[in-house]
Formats: structure tokens, sequence, C-alpha cells
């Protein structure tokens, strides 16, 4: 949507599995897999093409180890709960070795955080380690739950009940995980209901009980990102900085 906020005549998106449905503005599109380049022009796997004066590559994630023997070497497309992890971070067939933040993200930070309290513990002995067949029940479970997902709804519960599962074996500090969980649920509404303006939402803080005040600016007129900007003005953006209905802008710096 940067592209489109700074001028772009219009954009394609290219998915590997599915379209995000957005609501998108007229100029911005979506089509299944780019498979080729004739020059300009490009090619997808429905057969259709399209000219194109730039390309950006968004490659998603994609988990590689070369540096590891084969045997060690994680191997999963990018999901919530990788196979072969116990609670999401020991290696089943060698439990001294450890992945962290190897999932599909929601969390984030505090996940990555909660998995290091888990490794640290494990790592001196808080944590005492179960059977490999222990192991791979508690992993079978969390993997069968996966399965039971159909919505993204259902992703934030599953990661957060990962996220509380970790925090319950460790000293990790609690906080209110069901409170976060709404907070991404709310956000994923505002990104459907619109997708040019959810970005201008305000949200409470689960930690302070602090609510974001409003920019000064939509987001989508914001076309001067300096501090100073940020911090001393109170005013709209005037009409030269402002993107219009045709998706046609002109900066105003």
């Amino acid at each position: 949507m940067q592209a489109f906020k700074m001028g772009a005549a219009s954009m394609t998106f290219s998915y590997r599995t599915a379209p995000m449905g957005f609501d998108w503005p007229d100029t911005v599109s979506e089509r299944p897999l780019l498979t080729r380049f004739d020059g300009s022009t490009g090619h997808f796997s429905d057969g259709t093409s399209a000219e194109f004066d730039a390309v950006i590559l968004c490659t998603g994630y994609q988990h590689k180890f070369p540096f590891l023997p084969t045997e060690l070497a994680l191997h999963t497309p990018n999901v919530l709960y990788p196979d072969n992890l116990y609670k999401g971070v020991l290696w089943q067939d060698n439990p001294h070795l450890m992945y962290l933040g190897m999932q599909d993200q929601y969390f984030t930070f505090n996940m990555f955080d909660a998995q290091a309290w888990f490794a640290r513990d494990v790592m001196m002995g808080t944590i005492p380690l179960p059977s490999a067949a222990e192991r791979t029940d508690d992993a079978n479970r969390w993997l069968d739950r996966q399965l039971t997902i159909t919505s993204h709804f259902d992703d934030v519960d599953f990661q957060a009940n990962y996220l509380r599962d970790l925090i319950m074996a460790t000293d990790y500090p609690p906080f209110d995980l069901d409170r976060v969980a709404d907070l991404f649920k709310q956000w994923l509404i505002n990104k459907e209901n619109n997708i040019l303006g959810y970005r201008d939402d305000t949200h409470t803080s689960v930690m302070t009980g602090t609510e974001a005040s409003v920019h000064h600016t939509p987001w989508l007129s914001a076309m001067d990102d300096s501090l100073e900007r940020f911090l001393g003005s109170t005013t709209t953006a005037p009409e030269s900085a402002l993107t219009h209905p045709t998706g046609s802008s002109t900066p105003g710096r």
C-alpha cells in the first residue's frame, strides 16, 4: 500500500496459495503465482500477463539451515507449530538443539522472550526434560490442534494458548494474553473493514492502560515522515501532499 500511497498508477499482488482478499482500491489487483518475465511483461500461472515497471520481491519466511547436518535441520513451512519441536523449541531427536522464533508470528517478541525463558530453564535444569515419548505426545497434541484452525481468529487463539503454555512453565512475567488476543482480532477486523485506513485506528496498551493518541495526519495523507513533522505539527497535510482518489500523488517535499 506504500506504493499506492506514493502514486503508483497500478499494483498487482502475486500469491503462492491464495489471495489476501481485502477490499483493494480499483488500481490494485491480485493474481496467482508469477511464473516468468519476458522483458517487462509478467506472466502468471492462470495464463494472464501484464506490463510492469518494477518488481518488489516479498518472498515470505523460508526456513533454511544449510550450516546444519541434515538430521538436525528444521524443514517446515511457515506455520504456528512446526513439527519435530517439543514446546516449539527443542529438537525432538536431540533436545540439546533449540530453535527460537520458527513459528508464524502474531505475538512476536513476547513469544521470543517466553521461548528464551523456557530454553534457559531447560539448560539450567529448572525444567526437567520429559522422555522422548512424552515429548512426542505433547507435540502431537499441538499439531492436532493446529489442524482444527479455520480462521485468523483461531490463529490468534492458538498462539495465545501456546504462549500461555510456555509462560506457565517458567517465571516469565505474566500478562493478560486474552486482552492481547482481542487486540489482534480487532486489528484483523480493522484491516478487513478498511485496508487503507486501519493504520489510523488506535488501541489501548494492555500493560499500561494508555490509549494511543490519534496521529495528526491520516496515514494515506502523511507524506512527510520526518521527526520534526511527527512532533511539531497538529495540522492536516497541505493539498499538495494528499494522495488523490485516482491513485496519483504529489509528495509535499
